[in-house]
């Protein structure tokens, strides 16, 4: 017959008890992190944000030292908690989506855990809710990305009429890419869309509809053309994360080259329809003649507010992300018909800092991620039809066009990104010796 144990023992085994919850406790808080960092980046959020949001969620909750870090495709994190458990853990980003209301209320939840340290399951049950949770409706997007194409073809020197077509054949390639999505990868999916949506152009163009194909073209492929994602890649690596800006940059290079080969099938297969079609010709002049920088700025707002409606913006914001866009375009246009500058870096490294100022400003305002407020003023800065037609003209064989669209295309990419990082390191800076001072916040903006 076994003897009875020790109180010594007894001790023993409530003290490995008593570890062994505290390393599931532990397992849990790092789980809740991980699916707080995916939260963020599924969202559309930066990977600074989301690597500083995981470590400062498992501080909150016991941590002692933590190490994580983000790519586009994974999170990994490393946390150490006061008795020396030390545990590493990773998981997979599955979805590339901007929806910027899901990100204000992930970033709001964000804050509210680091401040209060809510039951873990508690915590986990409602940021799974939240990413659960639809923010808009198919129609709704589908408005919103022909809104977008519309205004977005109206600024780049098309008619209304040029602009209409651009709205429905991309409402096609919307409702297309929602369903082809589902069977194929991006690049495949990407590369039919915008051929069958490319028909469309080309048909109602034939049926004598619009004035500019190639200009009707590139507006319709507004939404495909992964211009956001190249911004950020060069953003990603002015910032020091060289590996997430190769990987998004090479990701833009493909569906940018998917987009290419679709459309340019497509203009083969109209054959006669479209015959002597220059896909490089530029209209002859904008829409409203001399009066034509204020029909682009208008246009200009009316293609964001449309890309506001695409990127679920809280409608609560969306007037002061009109209002960003607004003073995009008349920075634009002051230093193209003003001040003779031409070179497109300069514009848009002039107008990228501005809007991102104000977007910073703003955020702190309204405790609100920035993005939500300089995203869409940033979109008509983004040189959409030259990474169209830098890989257009590469499948063309006009290599020397090719070139040059490049050229203007990264330097584009790149003074929106130089613009936006000034802006953030500076108001970064700023924040960080402050934080608690004058700010007086539990999150980040």
């Amino acid at each position: 017959m076994q003897g009875k144990l020790t109180e010594e023992e007894l001790l023993r085994i409530e003290e490995l008890e008593a570890d062994e919850r505290k390393e599931d406790e532990h397992e849990d808080v790092i789980e809740l992190a991980l699916l707080l960092g995916r939260a963020i980046l599924e969202s559309g959020g930066e990977m600074q944000r989301a690597e500083y949001a995981v470590d400062r969620l498992c501080r909150a909750y016991g941590a002692v030292d933590t190490d994580s870090y983000a790519t586009g495709t994974v999170i990994i994190l490393t946390a150490e908690f006061e008795n020396g458990d030390r545990t590493t853990r990773s998981v997979r980003i599955r979805k590339d989506s901007i929806d910027l209301r899901k990100l204000e209320e992930v970033n709001a939840l964000s804050r509210e855990f680091c401040a209060t340290a809510p039951p873990v399951a508690d915590a986990a049950r409602r940021l799974k809710e939240a990413m659960a949770r639809k923010t808009a409706t198919l129609w709704q997007e589908v408005t919103g990305v022909a809104l977008g194409s519309f205004g977005m073809t109206v600024a780049s020197m098309g008619t209304p009429l040029d602009g209409l077509v651009a709205a429905i054949a991309a409402a096609a390639v919307m409702l297309l890419g929602y369903y082809l999505s589902r069977v194929m990868n991006k690049f495949a999916s990407t590369l039919l869309s915008s051929f069958l949506a490319s028909m469309v152009c080309v048909f109602l163009y034939a049926l004598g509809m619009g004035d500019n194909l190639p200009t009707m073209i590139v507006g319709e492929i507004m939404i495909l053309i992964p211009g956001l994602t190249l911004t950020n890649a060069v953003r990603d690596m002015l910032c020091g994360d060289v590996t997430s800006g190769a990987v998004k940059f090479l990701q833009s290079l493909m569906v940018t080259l998917g987009l290419a080969i679709g459309i340019s099938v497509a203009l083969v297969a109209a054959g006669g329809l479209v015959s002597g079609v220059d896909i490089n010709a530029v209209p002859p002049g904008g829409f409203g003649g001399d009066y034509y920088p204020v029909v682009r700025s208008a246009a200009g707002v009316v293609g964001a507010l449309g890309f506001s409606l695409y990127f679920h913006i809280d409608y609560k914001r969306i007037p002061f992300a009109l209002a960003s866009v607004l003073v995009t375009m008349v920075i634009i246009n002051l230093m193209e018909y003003v001040g003779g500058v031409n070179e497109i870096f300069f514009r848009t490294i002039s107008a990228a800092a501005v809007v991102t100022l104000i977007g910073e400003l703003l955020a702190v305002k309204f405790r609100a991620p920035a993005m939500v407020f300089f995203i869409p003023a940033v979109l008509p800065l983004i040189p959409g039809g030259d990474i169209y037609l830098t890989m257009s003209n590469m499948v063309y064989a006009n290599y020397a066009e090719m070139a040059s669209r490049l050229l203007v295309a990264l330097k584009g990419c790149l003074g929106i990104g130089c613009g936006i990082v000034a802006v953030s390191v500076v108001v970064s800076v700023i924040r960080n010796k402050s934080y608690k001072k004058l700010l007086n916040r539990d999150g980040i903006s």
